[in-house]
């Protein structure tokens, strides 16, 4: 195993960072050009968003991870799942119900059930994504991805209360632009890249057009159904227009289409016919999943001043997912099965008028979401260990409406050359309606009897505030302390087979975060080291339980929970060639009351939050040889490590995954003629093969676990203009 003396380390960096802030300042570099640029330059200079105006990373009062298409090159990051390890404290499911599908979990707290809303937002150019179905996108063509960690509510349409994942594509302009990548490598794996970009009438109108598509056999062996599973099928296109044909109007409209046909995940029963295999699942539900996606988004900025602009975001998006089957215990047996169909629609309308007057800045806006999500999920379940156990066969069949409206603003004053005041509010009034219809079935999947069928409504508000206040003791230093509150809206629990479960609202999750950092730019620009300390305060903590009484899933609320930590990041180049990434998090996160997590009078008072490392690491190296002649070599190397944690509240032996390390690679060769590239790159490459995942039921003899990949290889040929 990889070995980083975590605590040594941590405070030893510390310590130089603090002991440098009465240090010369060293020269600033120029300031940021464009607001939607994203700019590096050999001293690792970042330019980021995040505060709805172009600043530069380390003058930006947030703990913010921010990721250029040549980092995330060079740290072998194609997607969002890829993140996983690479930013301290965002834990990011190495393995999903499905290749779309995405969960994750940020300083301690998210959402382990994709169904539900998410408590670390996702946003694709500034449109919410409104569930974690559908979430996890494929990269091409990128400016940067930004990840925001703490309560967002005051900048963002959404409510933000762990922290946002902002994904942020290129926009086309007048500078034609075309390239492609095909790559192909281990199980099959078929990967291409397309963009084409440029004017289409003059420099007012201009327009892109990005393909991607990848297509992978399994990596896990069915003898149930006599064919390999956890196969990936997808792809996926986006189009841009862009226009500035208008005085002082800048228009964009953009519109994504997504076509999945990857198999759902197939587990890895622990209880197996003959020798273990990691590699081994006995499922017998065909892994079908059919989901077709679409977006549309129209973005007008306004500039009425040179202070001051207004812009709308206005988008519409939803999904179909029909079938979606998935087998939830591994076994060739009939233990647990779900035969489901999501479809979810949305429209939200963003309004914000940004100004910047030298000393005060700020944004200001209102949001509109109304989301329709269905649900219909035929679901077997037997009712005990024995395999002549009766199977309870119910069908879920409901809709949620959401109305979410909100008004929020920020406003930075900069008091004197060196402090800064910000101060934020967002008021929220989020209203859900939640009507069921369901049934009763038999084992083949007639229907049989009525169940339960009503509705339910209720309306929920909140004022979230948040107050920082930030030194810039040079150029080159800032230190901030920021309070804050986040909230995110209560529910109905639609997996409900209970009329007095389904028309009862589980209640709304808040936290207030308390949150210090130090952001310093060292030795002449060559080092960009962050730091940022926090602890948040939970109150009716979101969660979804097994009742073994009820015999299913349920929704409901832990009283409270808290946690606390730390993150560093360093980002050293010691010259043009060679360039150096460390970063480490620490994270305590506790359930401080939680009754009823495994049933009645099984508490889970004292035990770590689900899915919450102690330790996360990640370290990376790169270095460009010049091969004369022949080009350009440039080797990339990154490892990450995450501390053993729990899958369950319960906190039993079976929930507990073992701390484990993966390490990537990719060796990139440029020609002299830098338009063709060809690149050789690696994930998994010692093999990491502990479980990533694990579920343990035992009332019905589930107990299963999930694996990444194993060590696989990827040629690519890119050619461009």
């Amino acid at each position: 195993m990889l070995r980083f003396g975590a605590s040594t380390r941590l405070l030893s960096l510390t310590t130089v960072i603090a002991g440098l802030a009465a240090a010369p300042a060293f020269a600033e570099a120029p300031p940021p050009a464009a607001a939607a640029a994203a700019t590096t330059d050999v001293q690792g200079e970042i330019v980021v968003t995040a505060e709805r105006r172009a600043t530069d990373l380390q003058k930006t009062a947030i703990a913010i991870s921010a990721f250029t298409p040549q980092t995330l090159a060079e740290r072998n990051i194609s997607n969002l799942r890829d993140l996983a390890g690479q930013i301290p404290n965002l834990f990011v499911a190495r393995t999903s119900i499905s290749h779309t599908t995405q969960t994750f979990s940020l300083r301690g707290v998210g959402e382990s059930d994709p169904i539900q809303e998410p408590v670390l937002a996702v946003y694709v150019d500034d449109v919410y994504v409104p569930r974690q179905i559908g979430s996890m996108s494929e990269f091409v063509d990128l400016e940067r991805v930004e990840v925001l960690r703490g309560p967002q509510g005051t900048l963002y349409g959404r409510n933000s209360s762990a922290g946002a994942i902002r994904i942020i594509t290129r926009d086309p302009d007048a500078t034609f632009r075309a390239s492609g990548e095909i790559g192909y490598g281990s199980f099959n794996d078929v990967q291409f890249h397309g963009i084409v970009s440029g004017p289409l009438v003059g420099d007012t109108l201009t327009a892109s057009l990005a393909y991607i598509h990848r297509s992978r056999d399994g990596v896990t062996w069915d003898p149930t159904l006599g064919h390999d599973v956890n196969r990936i099928n997808l792809d996926a296109l986006r189009g841009k227009l862009h226009f500035t044909g208008i005085a002082n109007l800048d228009a964009l409209l953009t519109v994504n289409v997504t076509r999945d046909r990857s198999d759902t995940r197939s587990y890895i029963p622990v209880v197996q016919p003959g020798a273990f295999s990691i590699r081994r699942s006995y499922s017998e539900v065909e892994p079908l999943q059919h989901l077709n996606a679409s977006s549309a988004s129209l973005r007008l900025i306004y500039t009425l001043s040179p202070q001051l602009s207004v812009k709308s975001i206005t988008a519409f998006s939803g999904f179909d997912l029909n079938p979606v089957w998935y087998d939830n215990d591994g076994q060739a047996a009939l233990i647990q099965k779900n035969l489901i169909h999501y479809n979810d629609r949305s429209v939200s309308q963003e309004v914000q008028l940004n100004g910047d007057f030298g000393d005060i800045t700020f944004t200001g806006g209102l949001f509109y979401l109304h989301e329709r999500f269905f649900v219909q999920r035929d679901g077997y379940s037997r009712t005990g260990t024995a395999a002549t156990a009766p199977i309870s066969a119910l069908r879920a069949h409901n809709i949620t409406d959401t109305d979410a409206y909100a008004v929020f603003g920020e406003g930075t004053w900069k008091a004197t050359d060196t402090f800064s005041l910000t101060a934020g509010l967002r008021g929220t009034i989020e209203h859900k309606q939640f009507v069921f219809d369901n049934k009763v079935l038999d084992t083949g999947g007639a229907i049989v009897a009525q169940s339960i069928a009503g509705e339910a409504a209720k309306t929920w508000r909140a004022l979230t505030p948040k107050v920082s206040a930030s030194a810039q003791w040079t150029p080159n230093l800032l230190s901030y302390l920021t309070w804050s509150r986040g909230f995110k809206s209560g529910g109905f629990d639609n997996r409900a087979t209970r009329i007095d479960l389904a028309t009862l609202p589980f209640n709304p999750e808040k936290v207030t975060t308390y949150e210090g950092g130090l952001k310093a730019t060292l030795f002449g620009r060559a080092l960009r080291s962050n730091l940022a300390v926090f602890y948040n305060d939970y109150r009716d903590l979101q969660v979804s339980f097994y009742d073994p009484a009820y015999v299913g899933s349920r929704r409901g609320n832990a009283g409270k929970a808290h946690s606390w930590g730390a993150e560093l990041e360093n980002d050293l180049h010691l010259s043009k060639r060679v360039s150096l990434q460390a970063s480490g998090g620490y994270l305590k996160a506790i359930y401080d009351d939680y009754k009823g997590a495994g049933g009645k009078g099984i508490d889970a008072d004292g035990n770590p939050l689900t899915n919450a490392p102690k330790w996360s690491f990640s370290g990376g190296a790169n270095y460009d040889l010049p091969a004369g002649r022949i080009g350009d070599v440039k080797f990339s190397l990154n490892a990450q490590y995450q501390s053993s944690f729990y899958t369950s509240a319960l906190a039993r032996p079976q929930d507990r995954v073992p701390g484990q390390t993966f390490v990537n690679g990719a060796i990139t060769w440029t020609p002299r003629d830098p338009s063709f590239q060809i690149r050789v790159e690696g994930k998994n490459i010692l093999g990491a093969d502990a479980p990533v995942g694990s579920s343990y039921t035992p009332s019905t003899g589930i107990y299963y676990k999930n694996y990444a990949d194993p060590a696989t290889v990827l040629v690519s040929f890119k050619v461009s203009r």
